[in-house]
Formats: structure tokens, sequence, C-alpha cells
């Protein structure tokens, strides 16, 4: 691996920089520049006032303070970044999933930033305030400084914005803050400094540790978010929960969070931030973050600034993932979908009642219902002979063994074959299939052990299945993977147009903080399928392996809340697909809910659409995408605002000539949304 030179800081002789307040107006938030300082001051939730000081002195340490009165929680803090650089290289460029940027021939290039301030922004966003200082330098990489503040919390978004003119770039980066430490933490004698940092260790228990040298010390973490003790009170760190770590097949956890403490040439910092591990062992299946030339990319991590002990400010923080949590909703189940846990085939060599651990993972997140997706690189799901048979009954049997009225275990499977890509199908009752046609003959004959059994030789064989049995199929992981083209190559098909085919896969992949939206790939193939014509939907799915209470699951999680009074037992859980089909569900990815959305007619060229959200950071805009049968348009609607913790109603119109669907999105400052298929007209 190739190492570029860290940039040093232009000599600056202390020169003081511009600050530029024009487009500051009046709000809960102010803003003042005085000498060589920009102060912004904004109430907290119970309407303390809280102050971050900036030096407008390059060199000097970028945050002078961060305080409520005189108790310093933040102090000559200077901000941290890294990035690692690699190249999209397969078919589907920037949407490619197994290229493995950091295998790129020319090798990975890992810049250190430099940041010396040329120059002091201040704006107003709603009634939130961000505040930009250009003068950012990272290898290929330059920007600027950011940082915004939400009124009605002590809440606050650190960003190196920066962007880069080079082609097919793919990237991972790692950010922290160096602050002074307390003089109470240096021990006599030594050059250490020994600041308490609080965090719940992958098990969820609570630990102290204690940054303890110059280099950086990783912590595996359980919920990626770290504490420090601070002169004043507690500083916490934790990065966007679902868009800092690209969504992956795998969540094992080798440690996003890091700290460290040391005395160096006279002065004492700590430090703590969030590192991305350029390779952790998983190669192909770690798809890295992409950088469009052009985008402006926000390399974001939250600040929780605190005047409590770590313990309770490390839990404060916790409620913007509902400790990594999916919120009950009165009305609604949680149904997640596309797991390759190879669970029967455990089950059969361990015993039919060993209790595996996906269950309580999922229950302990709030997961109501899981369709998983057994013999996809596990049992013979290709075999004709009565192998493949004794393995599927098995699996409707160990399903059912894992089923109550807490929990819901949906067989179904990912083939391969036939339609062209990876396609997911379902069931509502025991089928029993073959892949393939052993010898020439009808699709449905009868075995004398296991009763009807299918033999499906194409298409017109699988959808002709599919239609008898009532099933339900989508395109998994649409153009990516091993789904590269498609549906869009099958879009005319007599299987596709079957309204048992209901859409495709959506993941928050591929990743890029230039945009809050996450899973676009998708979401413009749901644009593009209703032009078409077609009234299909997406379906949230998380496609992932082996997981485990220690793993770093939740930040590749999503969820289905399908519309249920109650979760049904395991011989009627077919009514939880049939809800699906018809339909009657939100995606979200936890943070940000919609127990509410109407759709309707505008008068003769309109949209409007009435959504009750419910939130937890605060949320950035509502959206409405419509279509008219040949072009997708959005309309966007501020919710700049909304402070922390929320729920309300919101009402929006949108002139919309010709439409003949259209949906809804909410999307967070976090890069957390919640969404519904489109409503045709």
């Amino acid at each position: 691996m190739r190492v570029a030179a860290a940039l040093l800081p232009a000599i600056s002789f202390g020169a003081v920089v511009e600050a530029d307040l024009s487009g500051v107006r009046p709000g809960p938030v102010s803003v003042a520049a005085t000498g060589a300082s920009l102060t912004v001051q904004w109430p907290d939730e119970v309407s303390r006032t809280w102050t971050a000081e900036f030096s407008l002195d390059s060199e000097k340490p970028l945050i002078t303070r961060v305080s409520l009165g005189a108790k310093n929680v933040i102090r000559n803090g200077r901000p941290q970044y890294w990035v690692s650089t690699g190249k999209r290289r397969g078919r589907a460029g920037f949407d490619e999933f197994f290229d493995f940027p950091g295998s790129d021939p020319n090798g990975t290039r890992r810049f250190v930033g430099a940041f010396a301030a040329t120059r002091a922004r201040a704006r107003t966003i709603g009634d939130r305030v961000e505040v930009s200082f250009d003068g950012l330098r990272m290898g290929i990489f330059q920007g600027a400084m950011m940082f915004t503040f939400y009124p009605g919390s002590r809440l606050i978004r650190q960003d190196a914005a920066a962007t880069t003119q080079e082609p097919l770039t793919a990237y991972l980066y790692d950010a922290g803050l160096r602050m002074a430490a307390p003089p109470a933490f240096v021990r006599v004698g030594k050059r250490e400094v020994v600041s308490p940092v609080h965090y719940y260790d992958p098990d969820g228990v609570l630990r102290q540790g204690m940054t303890d040298g110059p280099d950086r010390r990783v912590e595996r973490v359980r919920y990626r978010t770290l504490a420090a003790s601070t002169e004043g009170g507690t500083l916490v760190i934790f990065p966007p929960p679902h868009t800092y770590i690209a969504p992956r097949d795998y969540t094992t956890n080798p440690g996003y969070v890091w700290h460290h403490g040391w005395v160096g040439r006279g002065a004492a910092d700590v430090g703590l931030g969030i590192r991305q591990p350029e390779d952790d062992g998983a190669g192909f299946y770690y798809p890295w973050l992409n950088a469009p030339p052009g985008t402006e990319q926000r390399m974001g991590m939250f600040l929780w600034v605190s005047d409590r002990e770590g313990p309770v400010a490390l839990d404060e923080a916790l409620r913007f993932t509902n400790r990594d949590r999916f919120r009950p909703l009165p009305g609604y189940k949680t149904l997640t979908s596309h797991w390759h846990w190879g669970y029967t085939i455990q089950a059969l060599d361990r015993g039919e009642d060993w209790e595996p651990p996906f269950r309580q993972v999922l229950m302990n997140m709030g997961i109501d219902a899981a369709i998983t997706a057994d013999f996809h690189g596990d049992g013979h799901p290709q075999d004709v002979t009565d192998l493949r048979l004794r393995e599927l009954d098995a699996y409707y049997r160990v399903c059912r063994k894992q089923s109550d009225s807490r929990f819901l275990l949906i067989p179904s499977e990912e083939a391969n074959v036939h339609l062209g890509g990876h396609w997911s199908i379902f069931f509502p009752k025991r089928v029993l299939w073959f892949m393939s046609k052993a010898s020439p003959g009808p699709l449905v004959r009868q075995h004398p052990t296991y009763g009807t059994v299918y033999h499906v030789g194409s298409p017109e064989d699988v959808i002709e299945m599919t239609r008898r049995e009532n099933g339900v199929i989508y395109q998994t992981h649409p153009r990516t993977k091993s789904s590269y083209e498609y549906p869009d190559k099958v879009r005319n098909t007599d299987f596709f147009l079957d309204p048992h085919f209901i859409g495709a896969g959506w993941k928050g992949m591929p990743a890029d903080p230039s945009s809050l939206r996450q899973g676009v790939r998708a979401l413009r193939l749901l644009d593009d399928m209703n032009n078409w014509g077609l009234s299909k939907r997406l379906i949230a799915e998380t496609d992932m392996f082996h997981i485990e209470h220690t793993h770093e699951l939740y930040s590749h999680m999503n969820a289905n809340y399908v519309r249920a009074a109650e979760l049904p037992g395991y011989d009627n859980y077919g009514q939880m697909l049939d809800t699906v089909r018809r339909g009657e569900y939100f995606m979200t990815m936890g943070e940000v809910l919609l127990p509410e959305v109407s759709i309707t007619a505008a008068g003769a060229d309109g949209v409007a659409a009435k959504v009750r959200v419910q939130w937890t950071f605060p949320l950035a805009f509502g959206e409405i995408v419509w279509g008219n049968g040949s072009e997708t348009f959005t309309q966007t609607f501020p919710l700049d605002s909304t402070r922390p913790f929320g729920s309300a109603e919101f009402e929006w119109k949108a002139g919309a000539k010709g439409w003949k669907w259209a949906r809804v999105a909410v999307w967070d400052v976090a890069g957390n949304g919640a969404f519904v298929n489109p409503v045709r007209r």
C-alpha cells in the first residue's frame, strides 16, 4: 500500500481570516465575529445557552471552546481526518459491489488531513446554523471544515466537506477531535493522559477505559459510540448510524471508534473519533464509499456535549438510534427480508430444537418477523433427488420451531436460475420444488413421500408455480452484484409483468455521503419501473450472512413496517405476505417512521401528500417524487426547523402535470430515511 505523505499546513504567521456572516438570519442560533473569534450561541432542550467559540487565527486550534457557562466541555479542539482511497473498477461503475476498491492495482493511497483556515462563513438553514472554514487539504480531496448547530439540542455535526475530481474514486475516512486534556488527567512526571472514556462493549456491558498513550487505541464497542470525560462534562462522539459503514454482507465488529491521550510538544491532548478499517478480512464483501467527481462529500461525525458524567451522557446520545432498536409502532409489525444464515443445515446437524443466535439478536432489535433465505451457499438447491426434498421439508419444519407469538420466521429462497440475476421467492405455505428438471415431464408431479412437487425448467414454469401457490417474487439487489442489468433486461417478459413479481429489493447501498438519500440505486429503479407503466414496489432487504449479538448489525439494517394488528402464527404467516403484496407497509432505517401517509390528486395537475412522521435526529427534508410515464420529478420540502425526538403531521403539494404515480420520502440530517411505495393515479 502506498501512503501519501501528510500535507503540512501553510505558514500563516498568525493571520486572522475573514468571517462572512451575511448568510446568518435572526433566529434561535446567533453568530457573532469579533477580533479573532467567531462565536455561536444556541439553546439546548431545556433552554440553557451553549457557546461554541472558534478561532479565526489560522495557527491556533480551530475550536477555542464549547461550553455551558463556565464549564468547558471542549477546549482547544483540532478536528482530525484521514482518508484511504481506491478505485471503482466493475461494470456497474459506482453501483459496483464486488470490485473491492482497496485492491486497485495502483494500491490504496492514504492521506492525512491538513487544515489551515483561509476563510470563515456562517449561514442559517431553517433555524439551524452551519459554520464553515475553508482550508482543508487531504490528498486528492480539498474543501472545508464544517459544524452544524441544532437548536433545542446539544447535538453538533462535524464535517469535512471535501471534493475530488478524480474519476471512479471510492474511499474510507477516519475522523476525530483532538482537544486539551484537563490538568487533573495528566500523570505527574509522565507524558501520559489518563482521561476516562466510557462505552458499551460488544456484549452490552458498560465499561470505563483510560486513554493511555500517543497511539490511537481502537475499541470494539456496541452502538459505535464513545464518551470522554472533559474539564466541564463529557464529549460523546458517534458516526451517522447507517451511512458511515458502507452496507456489506458481513457485520463483524473490528472496532469503529478510537481514543488516545498524550503530552507532547508542551501540550496535553485527548483525542477520540471514528474509523473505517480498510480491510477487516471481508475483502470483496466490503464495498467502501463513493465519491463521484465534483460532489461535496460530507465526511461526518456527530458530537454530543453534556455537562453530565460519562455514563449519563453516553445514554443520552444513544437515544438517537433508540439504542439500536426498531421502535414498536401501534398497528404495525416489523419485517426484515433476505438473510443467509444457513439455518436448516445447521439445525439438521445440531438437532432441530437448537436455537440459532439470530433469533434473539433480532428480537432484541425490535424485529417481529424475518424472511430468511437458506440454501444460498449451503445445502443442495440444485439437487434433483430426494436430498433436495428432505432439506426443503426440514426448512419449513425448523422455521416453525423458531416461530411463536413474539417472533415469526418465514422461509424463502434466493435463486439464480431461469429469470435472470438473483431473485427471491416465498410462498404462504409449504411448497416443494426442484429448480431444474431431472427428466422431461409435467410441471407438477406426485411424490410418494412428499406429495406435490414442482419441477421447473423455464421462466414459464416458475411463474406458473408462483401463480398456483400464490407466491411472491422480487429481484434481489437489483442493478448490482449478480443482478447487474436486472430486472431491466426482463422488463417485458410475462413473468416480470405478472403481479406476483412485486418488484425489487432496497438496501442503502452503495453509500455516497454527498447525499442524505440512501439506496438511490434501488430508488431510481422503483421510479423507472413505475414509468414503464408497472405497479411495482420495493421491499427492504438486508442480504447478510451470519450474525451474533456482538456484531455491528444495526448500521446495516433496515426494516419494513407492515400493517398488522398482531403477529400472525406460523400457520397463517401468509397473511403478512398478502399485506406486503398489497403494498401496505413503509420502509425505514429505523430513526424515521411514517405511521400515516396519504397521497392524492390536487386538482387536475397536482399531487397532495399528508404525512405523519416520528423521528429522532432532526429532520432535513421531505419529498414528493412523481413520474409522467417517461420522466421522474422531485420536489423537496425543507424540514430544517424540526427539533430532535419529534412527531408531527405535514401537508405538501406539488405541481405535477400529467403525473401517473407518486411516492413520499422523509430524510434526516444523518442520512436516515423512510419512504413508501408509489401510489398510481
